[in-house]
């Protein structure tokens, strides 16, 4: 039969390690459970291989940083060894006894250490750049209602939720980026190798090149003698851009300006309501009062037109009105995912109709994106081919009047 190895609690909470032999891991579970012992990780075993946490090998290419990847594994940790009836304090140092990496050992160790000074968990956290103000806040919540791990567990899932998202964004514009990328270095092939070799045949011509053809060998002759300085031109906008937007005045900018362009702004638009009532659906359906969700909701936005919004509509909470009423005067958000908020909020639903409405909007946001990818591939492909179909005929329409005037 296999072998399994296997990381357990015994009866006094310590941790305990060992190989059983059983059919599979469900066998493998029920044979400790019959001892006593409950298992914490259970996986097959080939004598020799050394035993480990089972992070993802990946992991370990960065050892001096902590991941998103490593924070979502924390985080699935955590709630996996407190369900298993493990302390805090012994859950974080079983981690860190099992971990591979020096990064996520000492990272474990100092959360540790400060609970030992006396800040609850929700606390230190705060001490980490790796934790949004949304996760601080669900794990205090989980801590003042006693359910921490079930808390962890849907933030786990909130995560996973938007990282399926993100990776779905970035597959579908792999393509078309590598479409331009090729079809830019194609031109450039075209410009710098193949034009320079016709320049010598036609300046044995003895006659006058079409305004075109001289404009496009004047490009080529440049391109090929100051190829750094083309560089220049072309990317060092593109990186001046880039640095600009990165600055404080630069993003208020652009997020101004994103909302006014019509296509960015019905995107960025549903992107943001995604964001926002996925968000207020797993506050609010774990406990958290509607104003302390909006509030962190309102550090959760990435524009700065819906984080102050939600400023607005939380201190309006606070005054007796309705949510979706000051949602709705403001025009920001889709009128029918105002709508339904007030249907939740008129039902005292809230929780339930703010997933119903990220539901619908993450649907909305992917077919934008692929009815959009689904256009962008024929142009980019339109364009490169008639930049170079341009340049292959006007320079066949040279070769072919020589032809005419030898004959």
């Amino acid at each position: 039969m296999p072998l399994f190895k296997y990381t357990a609690l015994d009866s006094e909470n310590a941790v305990k390690e060992g190989v059983v032999e059983e059919t599979d891991k469900a066998a493998a579970a029920k044979k400790l459970m019959q001892q006593g012992i409950r298992p914490l990780e259970i996986r097959s075993y080939t004598p020799g291989s050394k035993m480990q946490l089972s992070l993802p090998h990946f992991l370990h290419f960065t050892r001096d940083r902590i991941s998103r990847v490593e924070i979502n594994f924390f985080t699935k940790q955590i709630a996996m060894l407190l369900n298993a009836g493990l302390s805090l304090d012994g859950a974080l140092r079983v981690m860190k006894n099992h971990s591979q990496k020096p990064a996520f050992k000492e990272f474990c160790g100092a959360i540790e250490r400060k609970l030992k000074e006396g800040k609850s968990f929700s606390q230190a956290l705060t001490d980490f750049p790796y934790f949004t103000p949304m996760y601080v806040n669900i794990a205090r919540a989980g801590e003042e209602g006693g359910i921490l791990p079930a808390m962890l567990t849907k933030i786990t899932e909130y995560q996973s939720t938007f990282q399926e998202l993100r990776q779905y964004i970035i597959s579908a514009s792999v393509y078309p980026l590598f479409l331009l990328v090729v079809g830019i270095i194609a031109i450039i092939i075209l410009i710098t190798t193949i034009l320079p070799r016709f320049q010598v045949l036609f300046q044995g011509m003895g006659q006058q090149l079409p305004t075109n053809v001289a404009i496009m060998m004047s490009v080529s002759g440049f391109v090929s003698d100051h190829y750094f300085l083309v560089l220049l031109l072309l990317f060092g906008p593109v990186v001046l851009l880039i640095w600009y937007l990165k600055r404080p005045e630069g993003k208020k900018l652009y997020q101004r300006l994103s909302l006014k362009i019509p296509v960015l702004s019905s995107f960025i638009c549903e992107l943001e309501t995604t964001r926002i009532f996925r968000t207020l659906e797993v506050l609010v359906n774990n406990g958290v009062h509607l104003a302390t969700a909006l509030r962190i909701c309102s550090g959760i936005a990435v524009n700065e037109q819906f984080q102050n919004l939600l400023h607005r509509a939380t201190e309006a909470l606070k005054e007796g009105q309705r949510v979706s009423a000051k949602l709705k005067g403001e025009a920001l958000l889709p009128a029918l995912a105002v709508d339904l908020l007030s249907i939740g909020e008129e039902s005292g639903r809230v929780g339930e109709v703010c997933g119903q409405i990220a539901d619908h909007y993450d649907q909305e946001v992917r077919s934008r994106i692929k009815r959009l990818i689904s256009l962008v591939e024929p142009v980019f492909i339109l364009a490169i081919a008639l930049v170079a179909g341009y340049v292959v005929i006007s320079m066949l329409t040279v070769i072919l009047s020589i032809n005419d005037i030898a004959g």
